[in-house]
């Protein structure tokens, strides 16, 4: 094994290759857009509500996305409020993903053609629109990571320390899976002034990760408390994740493969780095300081992010195993072209080419294209752009409806412009995220969602009650029959809303799924032409 020669390789070429992958990365998801799923509008709410004023665990709680919130709110402020910027802040930051994975492909095999197909199979797999921050996270822990191990310096381990930083801000597992892979490139490649052999380097690593956290831990516990904010997000996710465990039982073709071929990938490769470690191979060790934080990685994103459904979690984890992918490739061509090593290529080609394929189909490519319009032909790419920015107006209205219950609201959704102020509020006592933001509203109570199970302790429910008696809000919406849990759960919550609103409208989804809607009567400055409802704005 030798390191590959990623400087032979022509700055124009690589810059050529990458402006042509963010290109069709970019334009592709931009133009497949059908709506944001519901995790996304968790972070769009969180943006609205930083858009009025209000700061995560401050005024709201958070658990634990807040530079997420931060630069949608950011992005908004400069381009423009609305759903047209955020859906292109995610169509470019899958591009720059893409450009990240691209570049760290390169570098690690020293061949573009290897780094464009690390990149095509976390474009094939087709990650939710929420997962835009995980592509540009980790395509930027993987270019760090060979970054630093091929000249570690001082300098470059404060790069890598403020980089898990920046990734515990935007979701705290995201800094925990890359300072974990950063401890990994850090203990292998210690700077040469280490006496420690790895252990003062990681010393300096972990004092300048809490540097940069150091700020943050100091603004949450003065506004909400560091031991709650943990709470919080141990119980969801002790509520969540059960309900999301991985089966093995009945798992489709492509299912299959690719959770094998993501879990095999850094396996492989550990495999095939012990052996010439072992055997004390001249440049092993160099290789396996480049190679092994990927498989740490890819390791630690498989096992904190791969839950049910597949076709949902496991594009999250993809960049790692990608990149591990084309690495055995690389590895393959690189043998001696005798019958083994012939095997060798043969098998590896046809692995990779058979993963891009499954990753197709899960990421359902086809049928992205054809929304994008751009298997109807090229000259029908303006049209589905113009379309789809003129939905972008009005999302509950058009193709861009993100759920069922928001195309049952359509009549709400018009009329909250007409009739409630932009400082009042709206008390979603629901997991509906979605209402918030398609309203132009701010949430009650400082909470994005309410969920039976996720509100359990005293001081969680007397937080709520406060925020609400200094509120102005004139509407609330529940669902049943999940609200009746939680009303079970949050009786103060139940009898707040009892004694304030009066419901005005109720939408039956089938099932005994049920949208309710009620208003605070004794608010309003008059009625609606339209709905009959109550109006809250003067006219």
């Amino acid at each position: 094994m030798s390191v590959p020669r990623f400087a032979s390789i022509s700055k124009k070429i690589q810059f050529t290759a990458a402006l042509i992958v963010f290109v069709l990365v970019a334009s592709l998801r931009f133009l497949s857009l059908t709506g944001f799923p519901d995790d996304h509008y968790v972070h769009l709410a969180g943006a609205q509500q930083m858009l009025h004023g209000e700061w995560p665990s401050r005024d709201f709680v958070d658990l634990g996305a807040p530079l997420t919130y931060a630069i949608s709110a950011a992005v908004q402020v400069v381009f423009g409020e609305g759903q047209l910027t955020e859906a292109l802040l995610m169509a470019a930051a899958f591009g720059f993903g893409a450009v990240l994975t691209l570049r760290a492909g390169v570098a690690l095999t020293g061949s573009v053609l290897l780094g464009v197909a690390a990149a095509l199979i976390e474009f094939l797999v087709y990650p939710r629109t929420y997962s835009y921050p995980k592509m540009v996270l980790y395509g930027g822990a993987a270019v760090a990571f060979l970054w630093y191990s091929s000249r570690p310096s001082l300098a470059r381990i404060v790069c890598l320390a403020a980089l898990a930083a920046c990734a515990a801000l935007v979701r705290h597992d995201h800094g925990l899976y890359i300072g974990i892979a950063s401890v990994v490139a850090v203990a292998l490649s210690p700077i040469p002034s280490d006496r420690y052999r790895g252990g003062m380097s990681v010393a300096i690593l972990a004092a300048a990760v809490f540097s940069f956290m150091l700020p943050y831990f100091v603004y949450l516990q003065t506004a909400d408390g560091i031991i709650a904010h943990l709470q919080r997000g141990a119980a969801f996710t002790a509520l969540e994740v059960p309900r999301q465990r991985l089966t093995m039982v009945g798992l489709p073709t492509y299912d299959a493969w690719l959770l094998a071929a993501v879990w095999i990938a850094p396996i492989a490769a550990l495999a095939l780095l012990v052996v010439p470690l072992v055997r004390r191979r001249e440049g092993a060790w160099t290789i396996a300081r480049h190679v092994l934080p990927l498989i740490a990685l890819a390791m630690v994103t498989n096992g904190g992010l791969i839950r049910d459904r597949l076709d949902v979690r496991l594009p999250d984890a993809i960049v790692a195993p990608a990149l591990l992918m084309v690495w055995l490739v690389y590895l393959a061509w690189r043998m001696p072209p005798r019958a083994v090593g012939l095997a060798a290529r043969v098998v590896a080609t046809i692995a990779l080419v058979m993963t891009m394929r499954y990753a197709a189909v899960m990421g359902s490519v086809e049928e992205q294209l054809n929304r994008a319009n751009v298997l109807a032909g090229l000259d029908r790419v303006p049209e589905r752009l113009v379309s789809l920015v003129r939905d972008m107006d009005r999302p509950w209205a058009g193709r861009l409806v993100p759920s069922s219950v928001a195309g049952e609201m359509r009549p709400f959704f018009d009329y909250v412009p007409r009739c409630v102020p932009p400082d009042q509020r709206l008390l979603v006592a629901a997991w509906l995220p979605e209402v918030a933001v398609l309203s132009q509203r701010a949430f009650a109570g400082g909470q994005i969602w309410f969920m039976p199970g996720a509100l359990k302790t005293p001081a969680d429910h007397a937080l709520v009650m406060r925020r609400l008696e200094h509120q102005v809000i004139p509407v609330a919406v529940f669902r049943r029959p999940a609200y009746d849990d939680m009303a079970l759960e949050f009786p103060e919550l139940d009898t707040y809303i009892k004694e304030h609103f009066t419901e005005v409208a109720q939408w039956s989804l089938g099932g005994g799924d049920e949208v309710h809607l009620l208003m605070a009567v004794k608010q309003a400055m008059g009625t609606d032409t339209k709905t009959g409802w109550p109006c809250f704005a003067r006219r």
